[in-house]
């Protein structure tokens, strides 16, 4: 189960190199442009991996388009039910990012953009009810020899 946290933001910018200067210059964070199909993003990295949360940098498209929270959840479809249900629009519908997960990006009941976020699956799950089994036998005795 997901811890439902926000897990990623992204900054929309008029002048992304400008701006990711700004952010540099007051907070030390890193930036680093990935190259994808019809779209400039660079990653944001700001601080320890694993002990901070890293966001992205885009070319803003619009006037509406505003700095956004990403929440992690288990499954995005009945994410998306959810979040609906309880008053929340639609601005982008289900997406998927090849070989990273699937995003959906709407605006709780007062307008404030938030997405959504389901990770791909990094690790195979086992069957259900397999056992991972240790090494036995000769390494083992090899190494209690050696003692």
């Amino acid at each position: 189960m997901a811890i439902r946290t926000i897990v990623h933001f992204e900054i929309p910018a008029a002048n992304v190199e400008r701006l990711s200067r700004f952010y540099h210059a007051c907070f030390g964070w890193k930036f680093k442009r990935v190259r994808t199909p019809g779209f400039d993003y660079w990653l944001i990295t700001t601080g320890p991996l694993g002990k901070s949360l890293g966001g992205g940098m885009y070319p803003r498209s619009g006037p509406e388009d505003r700095p956004r929270n990403f929440v992690a959840v288990d499954r995005i479809d009945p994410a998306i039910r959810k979040f609906t249900a309880a008053g929340g629009t639609q601005l982008v519908g289900k997406m998927e990012v090849p070989g990273m997960g699937r995003s959906f990006i709407g605006a709780d009941p007062e307008g404030n953009v938030i997405a959504l976020w389901e990770p791909a699956m990094t690790v195979p799950s086992r069957p259900r009810g397999s056992v991972r089994r240790r090494p036995t036998g000769g390494r083992r005795k090899a190494l209690r020899g050696r003692r």
